[in-house]
């Protein structure tokens, strides 16, 4: 997986743009500032954002050539961030445990028999009172992609969100947000086009 990714990210141009997702930077921008982790935060887009607002960001991916790309793209922005080059086993290595105001997932689409395992593996590093945030592909996404394949998104459905899965996953959190939702997209080269996503905001009580 690290090759597909340094792969992807193997370009002059970023990928999904330099500018933040634009859920994540509505949330983030109403939320008393703090500490943030980002997984699979690719090329830095929103940590950078996040930085350039006072937080203190964490991230990390599983691609060496992401992480040279967001930190390029913090130091354009004259910030700073702490970025990572790890996968979701070895969270608990590197992060300490009711450390993070708001942890943070755009587009992270993972294989099926592991969705649940890493997105709940994330909870033990959220403060009480913290708030996960997540924006990513629906399954009902799949007729965007056969209709249009710059819509992006995963190979498979199965990898896609689905409201159930997502509170079945944080079912010890209070739902503040939770809905499926048609957008237009245009996010670099990677997200072009109409498509169907789940956002969801938790809180940790």
């Amino acid at each position: 997986m690290n090759n597909k990714w340094d792969e992807s990210y193997n370009m002059k141009e970023y990928r999904y743009g330099e500018d933040p997702n634009l859920f994540f930077k509505q949330i983030i921008d109403t939320l008393p500032i703090g500490k943030i982790l980002l997984p699979a935060d690719g090329e830095g887009r929103n940590g950078v954002y996040a930085a350039t607002r006072g937080w203190n960001v964490d991230a990390f991916d599983q691609s060496q050539q992401a992480k040279g790309k967001a930190l390029r793209l913090a130091q354009k922005n004259s910030v700073d961030i702490s970025f990572k080059v790890i996968d979701f086993e070895e969270i608990s290595e590197n992060y300490i445990v009711d450390s993070y105001d708001v942890i943070a997932l755009t587009y992270v689409h993972l294989p099926e028999q592991l969705k649940a395992k890493y997105h709940r593996s994330l909870l033990p590093f959220l403060k009480i009172g913290g708030h996960i945030i997540i924006e990513g592909f629906s399954k009902e996404h799949v007729k965007y992609q056969q209709q249009n394949p710059l819509a992006g998104g995963p190979p498979q459905v199965e990898m896609m969100y689905s409201k159930e899965e997502i509170l079945s996953i944080f079912e010890s959190l209070k739902i503040d947000l939770l809905e499926e939702i048609e957008i237009e997209l245009a996010e670099g080269i990677g997200h072009n086009g109409k498509a169907s996503v789940i956002r969801f905001i938790g809180q940790k009580i």
